[in-house]
């Protein structure tokens, strides 16, 4: 079988383990997942009904163009409508701009430490995949990016807040690197732990799309509104690459679930602030509590921790496993000796620590 030789250099990408998964293995119940940055929430109620009530409509195909959703995205971040392009999560806006901008003669910027999805998306169409060097925090640095373009670049992918580290580049650093790229290098600025950031000198990429042609801002419905499960995000650019992303989408790709829970989620405000309000609680708690017995934890600006660990990683994974309880241990993302821990409700974060102490005694 003939296949096309640069599908080979894709690393898949490993998933948290699914509750499920654990249950069959260990005998357990009452798992605690805190390893997929999902929202411990759940989604707005109000999204749920809207859900179950879009599965009346199962036998027709969805809206191709996400009409009411696109209009209810431009209406509140102010924009035409032209500057939006609905998806199956942010993921599947990386492929399709991996698609449109690169090729066997082109070559993709990422971070030393970033969402694994970008270099999939990158090695899938055959370009060459730049990696920069992280900066001392181990977040992204704008020197470093910038000296890993040259005149084959045509995309950097850019995290921000980062994954799985949890740090941010303030506005003044995303505008530095806009500022200095050539007009035909596009910046894809993922934003998919935005609702979480409370510092002062962080601003969204939003702010910039006016001024540059070659940003592309992406948003999920995964985090904030809990919505994971039904794959839903969107993109926000100028109308020339939205159209050219629209050219390689698959028709009818977001189901009529998907966009109608997405719809009633952005209009449940208050869903959102609960959201909002357990992070800002409970982040700093945790961090707090795991200094107290993890050699180092980063800062963090997404709905997660991130931390070094004083044995194995995979080994902690493997005995909080058998305890119920799943984090993500970042090997495969090149940190080994880290782990990724969500925010979960106030219990789920006591039990964890509990186990975790238990474990390392």
């Amino acid at each position: 079988m003939q296949t096309n030789p640069y599908i080979s250099a894709i690393r898949p990408y490993q998933p948290g383990k699914p509750i499920e998964e654990v249950e069959r293995e260990y005998g357990l119940h009452a798992i605690i997942k805190l390893a997929s940055n999902e929202n411990a929430l759940g989604p707005s109620p109000q999204a749920l009904l809207a859900a179950q009530k879009a599965l009346m409509r199962s036998a027709l195909y969805p809206d191709s163009r996400s009409f009411t959703l696109v209009q209810k995205l431009a209406e509140g971040h102010a924009l035409p409508h032209d500057h939006f392009m609905i998806g199956t999560g942010s993921d599947q806006l990386f492929m399709l701009l991996a698609l449109v901008l690169l090729n066997t003669q082109a070559n993709a910027v990422i971070s030393e430490y970033t969402f694994p999805t970008y270099a999939i998306a990158v090695h899938s169409v055959g370009a060459e995949l730049r990696i920069a060097r992280a900066s001392s925090n181990l977040g992204h640095s704008v020197d470093h990016l910038l000296e890993a373009v040259d005149p084959s670049t045509r995309v950097i992918f850019l995290d921000n807040p980062n994954n799985p580290v949890g740090s941010y580049l303030p506005g003044r650093e995303i505008e530095r690197l806009l500022q200095s790229l050539p007009p035909d290098v596009v910046v894809v600025l993922d934003e998919a732990y935005y609702d979480f950031v409370d510092a002062p000198d962080y601003v969204s990429g939003l702010e910039y799309i006016g001024r540059y042609p070659n940003l592309i801002v992406t948003r999920t419905f995964s985090k904030a509104y809990g919505l994971a499960g039904l794959r839903i995000g969107y993109g926000v650019s100028h109308p020339p690459l939205i159209e050219l992303m629209k050219r390689v989408r698959l028709p009818f790709s977001v189901s009529h679930v998907a966009l109608a829970a997405a719809e009633a989620a952005l209009s449940d405000t208050e869903h959102l602030a609960k959201t909002r309000a357990l992070i800002w609680t409970e982040r700093p708690t945790l961090a707090k509590n795991l200094a107290q017995c993890l050699p180092l934890v980063l800062p963090g600006a997404g709905n997660f921790i991130t931390a070094r660990t004083p044995i194995p990683a995979q080994d902690l994974f493997q005995r909080l496993l058998e305890r119920g309880i799943i984090i993500r241990p970042l090997g495969a993302m090149g940190l080994p000796d880290f782990i990724r821990v969500t925010v979960g409700l106030p219990d789920e974060n006591r039990t964890f620590l509990n186990a975790l102490k238990s474990v390392l005694e």
